[in-house]
């Protein structure tokens, strides 16, 4: 039976709080992951993302990747299906499938987990049953949990309300659990967020936290927060 969770991505009420599906920020993440890539001698001539969405990260990644690259975009989502459904080319695929359970032996290059682990209700066995799926695969995880959330916990509700954060995460806890199911870790970045602050007191925190991002991004993580982190790993089967 599905939980609640779950149903939130099937029944239409994330499409409605999310109508882009994230689409906006996906030539940001896409140059991130290009820029954590190119520190790397990865061979890449496939590429799965599970959960994507919109399947915008995809559609970036086609344009600044070599040609020659296969992409899979994979979502639970019916409504994320059919707006990505829209972007497919030969070389961009879109399917209404679950990877985790999928008895095919399908094997990628590299597998993209961008913004999920924190919607998922059991992400130990979510992150357990992607190692055999890919060689490499690239995580990208908000930093939820920081000092300022402690004291502003209502932010943590509304993320889960609005967008269906259900886990908060801090960095090493995170590179821990990752480490336990079987992720070596080769390299991250810190992201900082890129949404506009509207009222005059989120844009006082904006301002601090642009300072903080600058001098020191794992303390900034650590106490303002608002920010993310991309994690490069290979699989250990």
């Amino acid at each position: 039976m599905a939980t609640p969770y779950l149903e939130i991505y099937k029944d239409g009420t994330y499409l409605k709080n999310n109508p882009t599906w994230d689409a906006d920020d996906a030539a940001f993440k896409a140059t991130k992951i290009i820029s954590l890539l190119s520190k790397h001698n990865i061979p890449l001539t496939s590429i799965c993302e599970a959960g994507c969405g919109s399947g915008e990260i995809l559609v970036q990644l086609n344009a600044k990747l070599p040609s020659g690259v296969k992409f899979l975009g994979l979502d639970i989502s019916r409504d994320a299906i059919n707006i990505a459904k829209k972007k497919e080319t030969l070389q961009i695929q879109f399917e209404l499938k679950d990877l985790t359970t999928d008895p095919s032996n399908q094997y990628f290059d590299l597998l993209l987990v961008i913004d999920v682990i924190e919607h998922v209700e059991d992400y130990f066995k979510f992150l357990r049953a992607l190692i055999p799926k890919s060689r490499y695969t690239i995580f990208h995880i908000p930093l939820d949990m920081c000092m300022w959330s402690l004291f502003r916990e209502k932010m943590l509700i509304e993320a889960k309300e609005r967008v269906g954060h259900i886990h908060v995460f801090t960095e090493d806890f995170i590179k821990s659990v990752l480490n336990d199911c079987g992720y070596r870790i080769i390299d991250q970045i810190y992201t900082e967020p890129i949404f506009k602050p509207q009222s005059v007191k989120q844009k006082i925190v904006e301002f601090i936290r642009s300072i903080l991002f600058r001098l020191n991004r794992r303390f900034c993580s650590k106490t303002i927060g608002g920010m993310s982190i991309l994690i490069l790993a290979e699989n250990q089967k």
